[in-house]
């Protein structure tokens, strides 16, 4: 079964917006999906990888993007399930 990782980064204290766009295009190359959420994604793992293997990648993901971007202060929360998160939306 696949796993799926949700991710959420708050990317801290006067980051530029040259700077977070290079952490989105890095994450996206890794192939993460951005949700509308302002700072939450998604990714699927190839079938047979564990969710602690998941989670270790998600942190060199992370941290690759932030480096590519020159981040250095960002906070991360992310957990892996073999569910898709489910997304809705909800406009007026």
């Amino acid at each position: 079964m696949a796993v799926f990782v949700m991710l959420t980064v708050d990317l801290n204290r006067g980051v530029t917006e040259e700077a977070r766009d290079k952490f989105n295009e890095a994450l996206k190359q890794e192939q993460w999906t951005k949700l509308t959420l302002t700072t939450t994604w998604y990714a699927k793992f190839k079938e047979g990888v564990t969710e602690a293997g998941a989670l270790d990648t998600t942190k060199v993901d992370v941290t690759n993007a932030a480096s590519h971007a020159g981040i250095t202060n960002y906070e991360v929360a992310a957990i892996p399930s073999t569910s898709m998160p489910t997304i809705w939306n909800h406009l007026r």
